[in-house]
């Protein structure tokens, strides 16, 4: 008698993401360093509502004890922090169950469900890092994301609402890790906000425990929040201004997005900043903080304090 024995093998196609990857920013800098300036939307598809948003915020929200310590959401993690990948493996089948990420920024750790599990009900309920199963398309890992808080999509008050979705594409190529995100958000977006973010193998990289503890930077009275009313935020034209760039384009909306839009540009003149405010600014924090927010500046980089 012959007896035929079968072993089941992974599709060939899947790579291993495994390990410790440090970012590299040579990709949106600015943006990912320090903070965007206030007022700069450019490049995004926001809606009118978004928009209203983003000229409403103040950095000074930052130093508000109960967003001292929030982490970054799933679909913003990826812009500077380096990240941690590990798999869970079925001892019988060796299949691949879930992959986990964590990000350096209050380490928050996330589970991508490879089992073919559904996603909850639209009424479960929603986290900073969602609800997320993956699936191998050839040798890259796509992932679908739901059940997010509200969180944004710049750290200049434009906001993603809970509504709003995560695909994610991961491909690696040797030491180089891809990372692609795309956000829907019906609420805020009138078009998929698609943005890529690149890694490099690091073994050697730990990620050190990140505590944070709220306090009383600035003395508020209890229920104040800050914040500009509709048309009173004297910063909103001194990002184009200082750049030399029209004011339209850096209002931000599905055009912006596109190379042909600079020609639309050269017809516009150079912004101005106003010389008499339309009100004074809200309260910020104490000099020597990190959170401190002048005039024009979101704030800090948020992989220091949130």
């Amino acid at each position: 008698m012959i007896v035929l024995l079968s072993q089941a093998l992974p599709s060939y196609a899947q790579v291993d993401l495994a390990g410790q990857w440090a970012t590299r920013q040579h990709e949106d800098a600015l943006e990912r360093g320090g903070g965007p300036e206030v007022g700069e939307y450019e490049g995004l598809p926001i809606n009118d509502a978004d928009r209203f948003r983003g000229d409403s915020w103040s950095a000074s929200l930052w130093t508000v004890p109960e967003h001292q310590c929030i982490p970054h959401p799933a679909d913003y993690g990826p812009n500077f922090s380096s990240v941690q990948i590990w798999k869970d493996i079925d001892p019988v089948t060796n299949e691949i169950t879930a992959w986990h990420t964590q990000m350096a920024w209050m380490t928050p750790v996330r589970t991508i469900w490879m089992d073919g599990r559904p996603h909850p009900p639209s009424y479960a309920a929603h986290t900073w890092q969602g609800f997320s199963t993956g699936k191998w398309e050839g040798d890259t890992l796509t992932v679908e994301t739901t059940h997010l808080k509200p969180a944004y999509v710049r750290r200049d008050g434009l906001a993603r609402s809970e509504k709003g979705t995560l695909r994610e594409h991961f491909i690696r190529n040797g030491n180089v890790l891809t990372w692609v995100l795309i956000v829907t958000d019906p609420v805020y977006l009138t078009e998929p906000y698609i943005k890529s973010r690149n890694f490099y193998y690091d073994p050697g990289m730990v990620l050190p425990p990140y505590p944070c503890s709220s306090v009383i930077e600035i003395p508020r009275a209890e229920g104040k929040i800050p914040h500009y009313l509709p048309g009173t935020n004297p910063s909103i034209s001194e990002f184009a201004a200082t750049n030399h760039l029209p004011l339209e384009p850096t209002r931000g909306g599905a055009e912006t997005m596109y190379p042909e839009y600079v020609v639309k540009m050269k017809t516009m003149p150079s912004a101005k900043v106003a010389e008499t405010p339309a009100a004074a600014a809200p309260d910020r924090a104490a000099p020597g903080k990190s959170t401190t927010a002048s005039p024009g500046k979101s704030s800090k980089d948020k992989d220091k304090k949130p």
